[in-house]
Parts: C-alpha cells; sequence; structure tokens
C-alpha cells in the first residue's frame, strides 16, 4: 500500500471542492443550476450549507466554466456567501467531473485533511461525520453517499457481504446502492492515486468519454484501501420530476 500521509484527527477540518463547470450548469435562460429555488434557498443552499460537514469556518474550492453567468454567479453570490472560498476557472470544458475536481484539487486548503467532493444536485439527510470516520480507520480511503434505487441516471456502488466496495461505476446499474453524488477520500494523495487510476483503465471506466467521480472510487480499491458506504435519507432529486424516482 502506498505511503499517503498522516491519519487526520477526528477534529481535522475537510476539504470540499464543488465542481460546477458541467455543460447542463448553465441553463437555456441564462441561469445556473445552482441557482434554481429550492424553498426559501436556491439548490446549492439547500445541498452544500445541509451537509452535517459543512460549517462557516470551510474552505470550499468550487471548479466553474469562464463564462460571464458564472463569472456574475462567483462575484454575486459565491464570493460573498462564501467569503473564504477559492475557484478554479476552467477556460474550456473539462473531460468529466473527475477532472474538473483535479482542478479544484490544486486549491484545496488542507494536504493531510479528508477531501469531499460534492456534485451538489442531490437534497439528502445525513448525519455523518466524515473526519471522524477516516480517523477511526486507517485502512479507510474512500467513502461515498448511498441510498436506494436502480433508475439509469444514477452512478452505483457494489458491495461485499462485509459492507466494503467492490465496484463502482457510472451510469450503469450494478447494485441498488445509488450515488447522491458525494465521494470523500482519505487526504489529496488518495484523491490523486484513484484519478491515476481512472485515467489507466478509461477505456473501461470512462462514460461517454468522459471520466468521473464515482469510478475513481475503484483506484483506492485496486490501492489496498477499503470504501465504504454511508446512508443518504430522505433524498430529493430536482433534476427527477417524480421524486419517487429518486428512491
Amino acid at each position: 500500500m502506498p505511503d499517503v500521509g498522516t491519519r487526520p484527527a477526528a477534529t481535522a477540518p475537510l476539504n470540499i471542492i464543488i465542481p460546477m463547470a458541467g455543460n447542463d450548469f448553465e441553463l437555456p435562460d441564462c441561469s445556473l443550476k445552482a441557482e434554481m429555488p429550492v424553498g426559501k434557498t436556491t439548490l446549492l443552499g439547500a445541498t452544500l450549507e445541509s451537509r452535517p460537514w459543512w460549517n462557516g469556518d470551510a474552505t470550499p474550492v468550487f471548479v466553474l466554466r469562464d463564462k460571464p453567468a458564472s463569472q456574475r454567479y462567483a462575484r454575486e453570490t459565491l464570493l460573498t456567501r462564501y467569503p473564504t472560498a477559492r475557484i478554479v476557472w476552467l477556460s474550456e470544458m473539462s473531460g468529466g467531473a473527475a477532472w474538473s475536481a483535479a482542478a479544484g484539487a490544486a486549491l484545496v486548503a488542507f494536504a493531510d485533511a479528508p477531501v469531499v467532493v460534492d456534485l451538489c444536485d442531490i437534497i439528502f439527510d445525513s448525519d455523518a461525520d466524515i473526519a471522524a470516520i477516516f480517523a477511526a480507520d486507517p485502512n479507510l480511503g474512500g467513502l461515498a453517499l448511498t441510498f436506494g434505487s436502480r433508475h439509469p441516471q444514477y452512478s452505483y456502488i457494489r458491495l461485499g457481504d462485509d459492507g466494503r466496495m467492490l465496484e463502482a461505476r457510472e451510469k450503469i446499474v450494478i447494485s441498488d446502492n445509488a450515488s447522491a453524488g458525494v465521494y470523500a477520500f482519505r487526504n489529496i494523495a488518495v484523491f490523486h492515486l484513484a484519478l491515476a487510476h481512472s485515467l489507466q483503465n478509461r477505456a473501461r471506466l470512462a462514460h461517454n468519454g468522459m471520466l468521473f467521480v464515482c469510478p475513481m472510487l475503484n483506484g483506492i480499491v485496486a490501492h489496498g484501501f477499503d470504501v465504504r458506504t454511508l446512508p443518504a435519507r430522505d433524498v430529493f432529486d430536482i433534476k427527477i420530476a417524480d421524486a419517487t424516482l429518486a428512491g
């Protein structure tokens, strides 16, 4: 197993990367997906700020396309609501969310802390203490929030009888464990090991020629670490009109 650095303490901070550079982020009316109203807030507020690991001292990294609508959003919302935020600008479309997250990894604040990649497009409840979970298990390399579904829109994780991950696939239904779009890596070194594995196995792990975050979990397992899932409860996916399809 590679040497990937120190064991995080239960009180360690978290690195949070939010990729917002996909081709579905800017809507036809020039508004942005993150701005979609959800109750009295927006989709970003209803996801990011409801996570149990979120706090006002966080240093989130947002990854955005360098386009006028995203520039406006960063100026008027992100840097106002999250003054400690760091922003990565992409001049072109990346080769998938894995690449966008990798761009964000360049600006994480805490090299030895867990890295959470949150796509911020699925609302759910959770009581997960990610830093504490990693601190309690030195062989744990990754975590994923999951819920029950078999809808083809989601990515899926197949578990063994002992609860450890066997396989993760993008938009291929290999189990009843659908990804809620939140992935945690033990630290930035493990994140890059996982990314390298996806690059080396892109013929099998790419989806429509692009690399995504869920299949990166296969790389954690390939390097001898465990990956486990945590339950996402009361899931609501704004992308699916019939909420029952979300499980």
